[in-house]
């Protein structure tokens, strides 16, 4: 870890759910079509169920949980949310209580399967958006604490200035792993959901004075003024670590191809594409798109000459659209 990021993070608790650095892995077949360098930092490996970036982020969340006595966490999402099965599961792995407040089609596929097969309890409403299951999650969580319970509340995607610092301290790993591999990076570039990510790749790089730039891909608009969002938590994080950096605005380019939860052929092809060439799975929802988004700003020469894209998981996104992915690729 980065010794002044270790500084700044060491008063703050955290459990530990990463147990290892995530691998940085080169591409030979995707740098060779496109003309430079891409290297993948693998944190759909972070360990702990499905992986993926949610990981890093309830280490920080469960922790503060911990230590405000919490009994129950509840977080919100669409039924195939990675970030709500990886909280109920680290959740009930740490002795605390899940309740996830859902919306969408209840089908036992993909990560509500994985909800329903480890006894997690969810309650599914009648909404198109996650936003509006906030006042529901207030509600529920009310609810419970009339009935004596401790209640700890997870927004969206753990993204909240405690959640960010998740990201300040991959920041920090990301800038040991370039130094033992003796390159430097020209842009790092990660998937754009309720934006706590790129929040704490911002702040964290901001802190350590890194060489690359940060880039960030929205997948479709989950959240509205998502640069606004973006710094703000930066911001919030900052404070919380009584750090005076200076962030820049955030750089997030849009690939969501019309809306969040869109499946497109383009991402369908790329997908299996990315998956037989190097043998790394993304998903339709986050990862390829904002792969794409990157091969594309790459071919435009808008990203330097060495580019590392943060695989933030998401696999089981794959099964939940089995059905809309074998439709755009073709009898399987």
């Amino acid at each position: 870890m980065h010794p002044k990021i270790n500084a700044l993070l060491s008063r703050f608790p955290r459990v530990e759910l990463v147990k290892w650095r995530t691998p940085i892995h080169y591409l030979p077949n995707v740098s060779a079509e496109i003309g430079i360098d891409v290297y993948v930092k693998r944190d759909d490996l972070t360990g702990f169920g499905i992986g993926g970036n949610k990981v890093r982020k309830l280490e920080f969340l469960l922790g503060d949980a911990l230590a405000k006595d919490c009994d129950t966490v509840i977080t919100l999402g669409a039924v195939h949310s990675n970030h709500a099965f990886v909280t109920a599961l680290a959740a009930k792995s740490l002795g605390l209580e899940p309740v996830l407040i859902l919306y969408g089609r209840e089908e036992l596929k993909g990560n509500y399967l994985l909800d329903k097969i480890m006894g997690i309890e969810t309650r599914v409403f009648d909404v198109s958006r996650t936003s509006e299951l906030l006042p529901i999650a207030e509600r529920i969580k009310s609810e419970l604490e009339e009935d004596g319970r401790r209640v700890y509340l997870i927004p969206p995607g753990g993204a909240s200035p405690v959640g960010t610092l998740g990201y300040v301290r991959a920041a920090g790993e990301i800038y040991i792993q370039m130094k033992d591999l003796g390159i430097e990076f020209d842009a790092v570039v990660d998937a754009v959901g309720s934006g706590g990510t790129l929040a704490g790749l911002l702040l964290g790089s901001a802190i350590i004075n890194a060489p690359w730039r940060v880039v960030g891909v929205d997948v479709g608009g989950f959240v509205e003024n998502i640069s606004n969002k973006v710094l703000g938590l930066a911001k919030e994080a900052s404070e919380l670590l009584g750090s005076n950096v200076r962030l820049k605005e955030p750089e997030i380019h849009d690939y969501g191809f019309g809306a969040y939860g869109k499946i497109v052929r383009e991402v369908a092809e790329l997908i299996r594409k990315v998956g037989s060439e190097e043998g790394i799975i993304l998903d339709p929802v986050y990862t390829g798109k904002a792969f794409y988004g990157m091969l594309d700003l790459a071919k435009k020469g808008e990203l330097g000459d060495r580019v590392l894209f943060i695989h933030t998981g998401g696999f089981p996104g794959v099964f939940h659209y089995g059905e809309e992915l074998a439709s755009l690729l073709g009898s399987f």
